[in-house]
């Protein structure tokens, strides 16, 4: 299995390159919300790609509209 483990400026880095625009607040929050998983190690946050790729598709609906 390959996983793609990454720091918080390699994800952003990596989106900006397939054209997706996101800033390490947007990813940070991401995290805090519990919508992007992630493992802490000492000050860095160690991100699976797969598991962005995931937050960004929406896989679990966590992100859609359920204002009134």
């Amino acid at each position: 299995m390959n996983l793609d483990i990454l720091n918080m400026k390699e994800v952003v880095a990596r989106a900006a390159e397939q054209g997706i625009h996101l800033s390490e607040y947007t990813v940070r929050r991401a995290i805090r919300s519990g919508q992007l998983p992630c493992r802490i190690v000492g000050r860095t946050y160690l991100i699976a790609w797969e598991n962005v790729v995931r937050w960004l598709n929406c896989v679990d609906g966590s992100d859609t509209y359920q204002g009134t």
